[in-house]
């Protein structure tokens, strides 16, 4: 009876595993100095995320406007994006769906890319809890202002009345 290196070793797959171990080898670890300066995305990680927003508006009453997020869909009559904590915002970029102009105005959106939005924030859907306690599966619509509790919840979106956006660019070389 053969041990499990001696068939290793006289097997066809010996070579791959040679080449694999000295291919390996020649790659530089990642835990180098230049792990620091690597390209970690268009969006900064110490960008506000729409969590924070949502606590800063707890506190001081503003909320903001602009915002860097990553564009995800087209729902109806507004266009969706989300931050990297993966929290929502919704925009309404047109009026109804005979809206010809609008659509035009938002054709150059293409998923996943970031994007800096600006708007203007007209209300939030609001995911009301029945007498046991569990969430109801319809969003509410609410118009601003918004009563803090509700808004403060972490299921709740926030609307907005989309008035610009520009895709984020880099001019950076990525190696």
């Amino acid at each position: 009876m053969k041990s499990w290196f001696v068939r290793l070793f006289q097997s066809s797959l010996f070579p791959l595993l040679i080449l694999w171990i000295g291919i390996s080898d020649s790659f530089p670890n990642s835990t180098s100095a230049e792990e620091s300066v690597k390209f970690t995305g268009l969006i900064s990680s110490s960008e506000k995320r729409i969590w924070e927003a949502k606590q800063m508006y707890g506190q001081t009453g503003i909320f903001p406007t602009e915002w860097k997020l990553f564009f995800k869909a087209k729902q109806g009559d507004y266009v969706v994006f989300y931050d990297l904590n993966g929290d929502e915002i919704h925009f309404r970029y047109r009026r109804n769906k005979f809206d010809l102009d609008a659509e035009e105005f938002v054709k150059d959106l293409f998923f996943g890319n970031p994007y800096r939005v600006l708007g203007e924030w007209t209300g939030y859907y609001f995911y009301q809890k029945d007498e046991r306690g569990k969430r109801s599966p319809l969003a509410i619509p609410k118009k601003n202002p918004a009563v803090k509790e509700e808004f403060l919840d972490r299921q709740t979106i926030p609307i907005f009345k989309l008035l610009e956006y520009s895709e984020i660019r880099t001019d950076e070389v990525l190696f």
